[in-house]
């Protein structure tokens, strides 16, 4: 997965070419030093989650955008399915105000009941609903938000 920290970020997401099958990087923006900065955050994340673990402290890993969020949250169940062995140490944040939330909620219960980790969850209402909603008409998108 993407929490090991010798692994280049652009080698991990492949898709099949449209043109011919092959798998192809998805990623190919990234500058050696990009993934440098990826893997030193990695390294930092599980050291950072480790002495949580030491010290019985749990993490708990807030949510944005929701333009960001599918990144963050990857990140985070795979730090739960590191470091969440023996107990909830990492705990990732679910905005209810997004549609989308609920569904979200039960795939990753259903990842960490499926791969036996601990499955670490903070519930909020969310800080960037009106955020959302405007972005989402200005941009012609539908709007992510509960009504």
């Amino acid at each position: 997965g993407i929490v090991d920290e010798n692994l280049n970020l652009s080698d991990t997401f492949r898709v099949p070419s449209l043109k011919d099958g092959r798998m192809v990087r998805l990623i190919s923006q990234l500058s050696p030093n990009e993934e440098q900065m990826f893997r030193n955050m990695i390294h930092r994340l599980n050291v950072l989650l480790q002495t949580a673990k030491e010290y019985k402290v749990p993490v708990m890993v807030d949510a944005e955008q929701t333009y960001f969020q599918p990144a963050i949250s990857r990140i985070t169940m795979e730090m739960m399915h590191k470091h969440n062995v023996n107990e909830a140490v990492v705990l990732n944040t679910y905005q209810c105000y997004l549609k989308d939330t609920y569904n979200e909620v039960l795939n990753d219960l259903e990842q960490a009941t499926r791969e036996d980790f601990y499955f670490g969850a903070k519930i909020v209402r969310g800080a960037y609903l009106e955020q959302e909603r405007f972005r989402a008409e200005k941009l012609g998108l539908e709007d992510p938000t509960n009504p």
